[in-house]
């Protein structure tokens, strides 16, 4: 698997979010991926600059598991990627893959305004995935605010070999459900870092062992 991990190389002002988050993370979910290629985007930059950035790094690297740490909303994520840009960030992931995986730790874009998350970032990606021949794409997001990897509202956007993509996602683990508890517990541990190249069966399995 070659993975590259993305996150800010400078805190927000009057934050600690890059150093005291987002980059330890990083660490990680590094030591858990051997081979990965981490890479701090200067989020000094204009967001055309950090998506050519981004974009960059992809082409070099041609990710199987791109895993993202950084701010996110339910239309985009810090690096300068919102609904419009999805396309062109699909098309380098899928260059000569139809499987890839897709971590977004940032906040809020597994949500959306139709159900599952439907019509936010990370449904609009998998579907852009799927058309740009990504076929059995995986796109696992943050329903809403929270930890960067324990917040445990984790929605999983499937291709499923469609063309065309789907409509929303379904939890990793739904809130609530009878493993909700051990769920939130194991992100506390290494879990977090390694639940993007699971299945969900496994995940669950894992669980229930606890």
């Amino acid at each position: 698997m070659r993975t590259l991990i993305l996150a800010p190389m400078y805190d927000s002002p009057g934050k600690h979010d890059a150093t005291g988050a987002f980059q330890p993370e990083v660490n990680g979910f590094s030591v858990r991926s051997g081979g990965a290629v981490n890479t701090w985007v200067d989020n000094h930059a204009t967001k055309p600059a950090m998506r050519a950035d981004v974009l960059g790094m992809v082409h070099t690297v041609s990710p199987t598991l791109l895993a993202v740490f950084s701010h996110g909303w339910r239309t985009g994520i810090q690096f300068g990627f919102g609904l419009p840009h999805v396309d062109e960030l699909a098309v380098e992931l899928a260059r000569g893959c139809t499987s890839v995986r897709v971590a977004l730790y940032c906040c809020s874009t597994g949500s959306g305004p139709g159900v599952g998350g439907d019509g936010g970032f990370a449904d609009m990606l998998r579907d852009a995935l799927c058309r740009a021949g990504a076929v059995n794409c995986q796109v696992d997001a943050h329903d809403r605010a929270g930890h960067t990897t324990k917040n445990p509202y984790v929605r999983r956007f499937t291709g499923q070999g469609s063309n065309v993509g789907g409509m929303g996602g379904q939890w990793i683990v739904a809130p609530g459900s009878a493993l909700w508890g051990r769920w939130k517990a194991a992100l506390r541990g290494d879990l977090r870092w390694r639940f993007p190249t699971m299945d969900v069966a496994a995940i669950h399995a894992e669980l229930e062992a606890v």
